[in-house]
């Protein structure tokens, strides 16, 4: 016979997977982000012709550098908005 156990939560769900705490949803939010956009190529001005990233402009100055649109700009946005938001 199977008991009747009531409905997990959405908290107990997120706890279950290991996402229990802002910081590992904010790493799981981040991760998947940044694993979409490097599949994606987005944004074409953070990447060389070659396929390769382009250094970020306030760390590596010079011609090459990029700052507003660089690769992990959007991720660490994300990760941010989940960690602080969730």
């Amino acid at each position: 016979m199977v008991a009747n156990l009531p409905e997990p939560t959405l908290g107990q769900a997120l706890v279950s997977l290991g996402l229990g705490k802002p910081i590992s949803r904010a790493f799981v939010a981040g991760t998947v982000a940044t694993s979409v956009l490097y599949v994606s190529g987005y944004p074409k001005d953070a990447f060389r012709d070659d396929g390769s990233m382009r250094p970020f402009a306030l760390l590596s100055p010079g011609p090459d550098g990029v700052t507003g649109k660089h690769f992990l700009v959007l991720p660490l946005g994300i990760s941010l908005a989940v960690y602080l938001f969730t």
